[in-house]
Formats: C-alpha cells, sequence, structure tokens
C-alpha cells in the first residue's frame, strides 16, 4: 500500500519492487535513452493512500540497472493491459510510452513522454489528439491507431470522420423510397448524423429547388468552414433512390431560384470581380453557363475615387430570387415544398381582417397583458409557454415602451392579419422582430433577432413588409424576400417568388 509520506529513496524502490511482483499487468523491455541498453517497463496496480482514503491505481516503473529510476502514478486504474510500446512520439530522441489497456470494460489509453533520460509526465500534446483518440476507442484499437493519431495529430481525426462519412452518404444513396420527400428526409438525417461531407468538411444545411423544373426538386447541401473551401453537393432523386449529381464550389458565392428555365443561378464576386453562372439540369448532369462577368470597382468621374458597386441581381435575370439554406433537422420545407417554391395567388385586399374580427385584437394584447406562447426561430433557444406578453419581452431585456412600427400583413395567406413590430433599445441597431398569430385559441409570438447571441446573426433587421407577407430586403440591390412558415411552435424563414 502506497503511503503519502516521504520515505527513504531506498525503502521506495525497495518496497515497490516487492510489491509489483504480485500485481502487475504487463513488463517490457527497451532502450529509452540511445546507446544506453535496454530499461525495463513494469506496469502494475497498487494502493495509494490520499487524504486517508484508500485508492488503487496503476503505476508504471522505469527500471535500469535493477534500480527504479522513477515511478509513473497513472491516477487511473487498469483492469489489463492489452498493449504497450515505447516509441519517440515527440521527436526529442529519448522514446516515450504508451499503454492500451480497459478500465471498467472500457478502452483507456495512457500516454506520456519523456522529460529527461528516464523522468516522464504526461503527453502534453493530449489537447491535439485527444478528441481523435476518443472518437476511435473500440474494440479494434490497436498500437497502430495510436501510432497514425500520434503521427497526424488533429488531422487524423477529419480523416477518420470523412471515411465514415463516404461510406454513410454513399450507402443512403442506395436506399429505396416512395417519393423525393421521403427520400430526402431520410437522406438528411444520414448528412446531420454525419455532420462532414467526404472532405472532412463541416455542414450539412440545404436549399431545395426544382433546377430542370420537372416537378422533382434537388437537394442541395452546403459544406465548408470557409470561403477556401465552401462547396455543395447536388443530389436528385431518381429510380427511387437520391443521386448525387455533381460539386460545385461555392466559395464567395450564393444561389438564386432561376424560374423562368431551367437552372440555378449562382452569383460570385470577389476581390473586385464578379460573376452569374447558370447551372442547367439535362439527364442529371449540370452544365454552366456564364450569363454576365464583370468589375465591381468603379471610378468617380468628377472626383477620381474608387468605389464598389454590385450588380443587382435581377439586372441579369429579372425574376431571380436568393435561396434560404436550412438545418438538415428542419424538414418542413420538404415537406411543404409545392407551397414555399410556388407564387403567392393574388389577393382580394378587402377581404384582410383582425382575428375574431376585432381589429383592436392585437393592442388589446399588449395593453391587457395576455398570455402568449413565445418561440426563437433558433430552436435551441428555450420556449417561453403561457407567459404574460411584458414578461415575455422581459426575458428579451425588453419593455412595451420599447415596441416600435407595428403593422399588420397576412403571412399565411388566409386573409387574416398577423401583427408584426420590433423592440429596440435606444440608441441601438440590435432589433428584434416580433410576429404575433392567432392559432386556434392560442396566441404565438414568434421572435428574431437581427443579433442572436447564439448565432452572431440574425433575420430581424427592419425591412419593408407587403400586405401579403413578404419581408423585402435591399431592393435596389440583391432583392431579397422572405416569408414566414408556421405551425404553432415550428416555424421558419424561407425565400418565395415575388
Amino acid at each position: 500500500m502506497r503511503l503519502r509520506i516521504i520515505l527513504p529513496l531506498s525503502i521506495l524502490i525497495l518496497a515497490t519492487a516487492c510489491e509489483s511482483q504480485n500485481k502487475k499487468l504487463i513488463e517490457m523491455e527497451s532502450e529509452l535513452v540511445q546507446n544506453q541498453g535496454n530499461a525495463k517497463i513494469s506496469v502494475y496496480n497498487d494502493d495509494y493512500m490520499d487524504h486517508g482514503k484508500k485508492k488503487n491505481y496503476t503505476y508504471i516503473d522505469i527500471i535500469k540497472d535493477n534500480e527504479v529510476k522513477a515511478t509513473i502514478n497513472t491516477y487511473r486504474h487498469l483492469d489489463k493491459v492489452t498493449d504497450m510500446d515505447c516509441f519517440d512520439f515527440n521527436d526529442d530522441g529519448i522514446k516515450d510510452i504508451a499503454v492500451i489497456g480497459v478500465s471498467d470494460s472500457e478502452n483507456m489509453v495512457l500516454i506520456y513522454e519523456a522529460t529527461s533520460e528516464y523522468q516522464y509526465e504526461v503527453f502534453s500534446g493530449w489537447n491535439s489528439v485527444g478528441a481523435a483518440i476518443n472518437e476511435s476507442l473500440d474494440d479494434d484499437f490497436s498500437m497502430v491507431t495510436l501510432k497514425n493519431i500520434l503521427s497526424k495529430g488533429a488531422s487524423y481525426s477529419t480523416e477518420i470522420n470523412a471515411e465514415r462519412a463516404e461510406r454513410a452518404i454513399s450507402a443512403a444513396q442506395e436506399v429505396t423510397y416512395s417519393d423525393y420527400k421521403a427520400a430526402y428526409i431520410g437522406f438528411l438525417k444520414v448528412i446531420d448524423e454525419c455532420g462532414v461531407d467526404e472532405y472532412g468538411c463541416s455542414g450539412g444545411a440545404y436549399s431545395i429547388y426544382d433546377i430542370d423544373k420537372d416537378s422533382t426538386p434537388e437537394l442541395i447541401v452546403h459544406y465548408g468552414g470557409c470561403e477556401a473551401d465552401y462547396h455543395v453537393w447536388v443530389y436528385t432523386y431518381t429510380d427511387n433512390k437520391v443521386k448525387c449529381i455533381d460539386e460545385i464550389y461555392t466559395g464567395h458565392s450564393e444561389f438564386y431560384a432561376y424560374p423562368s428555365g431551367n437552372g440555378i443561378l449562382q452569383y460570385w464576386a470577389h476581390m473586385g470581380g464578379e460573376e452569374f453562372t447558370l447551372f442547367s439540369l439535362n439527364n442529371n448532369e449540370l452544365t454552366a453557363k456564364e450569363l454576365y462577368s464583370g468589375s465591381t470597382e468603379y471610378e468617380d468621374p468628377e472626383t477620381g475615387e474608387y468605389d464598389i458597386n454590385f450588380t443587382p441581381v435581377r439586372n441579369v435575370v429579372p425574376d431571380a430570387y436568393f435561396l434560404t439554406s436550412f438545418a438538415p433537422d428542419n424538414v418542413i420545407p420538404i415537406e411543404k415544398y409545392e407551397i414555399i417554391s410556388a407564387y403567392v395567388p393574388s389577393q382580394d385586399n378587402s377581404n384582410y381582417t383582425f382575428p375574431n374580427n376585432n381589429p383592436k385584437f392585437y393592442s388589446e394584447i399588449m395593453e391587457k397583458d395576455n398570455i402568449v406562447n413565445a418561440v426563437s426561430m433558433y430552436r435551441n433557444d428555450t420556449v417561453y409557454k403561457d407567459i404574460h406578453f411584458s414578461d415575455f419581452l422581459k426575458k428579451l431585456e425588453h419593455s412595451q415602451s420599447e415596441i416600435q412600427d407595428i403593422t399588420y400583413a397576412d403571412l399565411n395567406l388566409d386573409n387574416v392579419y398577423e401583427c408584426i413590430f420590433y423592440v429596440l433599445k435606444k440608441d441601438s441597431e440590435d432589433s428584434i422582430r416580433i410576429i404575433l398569430s392567432k392559432q386556434g385559441e392560442k396566441i404565438y409570438a414568434y421572435y428574431d433577432s437581427s443579433y442572436m447571441s447564439s448565432t452572431g446573426w440574425g433575420y430581424a433587421e427592419k425591412t419593408d413588409i407587403t400586405e401579403n407577407g413578404f419581408f423585402i430586403e435591399e431592393p435596389n440591390e440583391h432583392f431579397f424576400q422572405n416569408r414566414v412558415m408556421y405551425d404553432k411552435e415550428k416555424w421558419f424563414y424561407y425565400s418565395a417568388p415575388y
């Protein structure tokens, strides 16, 4: 038993050597220091007294010429050791020690690096490889795997995840479905579980759009961590399966719908240049055609100074509109694709009314502090159920005195107005848009900030709102037009033809 007291080194060495004989897990020899001959590495379990409490830990003795040069207390307990090796993984000329074992039926890896001859400490590079090791720990984990991880560092995890994703996504394209909706929803579950694509790039957000206008929309899955590696995979539904059509590089670019014919529009702008490319789909193959390219830098003839001016998308394709992307676990846009992709039917403005035919319906909610159910655009945020209107605003760190720009519009095409307004603190630009909607006997408050702390951005900058429910942004440039779709505690923005 190890006591937490100071003993003469000779006594400690003797005690260690004697006790380890009965509790040995594994023992091997290796030349730890060059040209000094083999040393013995002995791994065993022993008791340890820590502030009066007995604990059983695994120890590693470094023995050279029958002398214990160092004892490593791992502060872990291994039931058995499945492999051990000594090799120089920090490139200092002295071999380090790696142990693979089992503790309470769980695989465990212990790594110690040499700090000087026969002296060892916990591997200082664990932060760069620990995640990859833990992700790889299974019954097949071996010293070969560990050496690969240590040699490749964090990139090993990326490679393994990419290989797994490639296999999973490929297998998902062999599953048969009855229709494209079921196929895309099932396929996106795999995309969401993988988290990366075959390159190891993170992502999985998707857009859905009928490129060739054959009534079967394509699925466009977005990946990449920066402009240098942004790309999309384009899939279609054919022969009862999801099929990958092509990959498109998307750095510094956006996609727009092309309602007037076969195609999807990509707008690219970077370093003073811009380009509009139309991708058309025929026989499940994409072809690209440049519609326009030019410079975004212009010289002011009066001042001689240069300015930047981007070509409005609608100057190139008059009926184009921005394509929204959605999180892979939000499949409502797929279920409702026919609705979100259709032109909004014309309506007789004289038929618009308020809930319960009461023009004061929404103002009374605010004045009487009625009960609402508040739902953030971001589904990880708390849903405030059955909360007083004023308490809901307090949750957002606002008050009724900060309400601005109340307006009414028919957002769900039922000829009944919803109420839209903003709350904004004085001298702040971070507005929160709130939409009040009556559904059954309940009032829902949908909210989104122009700056959400969870994402760093939002949709809720003040915009023009048409009476039939379009939020119009940047009307003189790229012309974003968004609508809202909601059903109780589910809701999202989407771009629609206008």
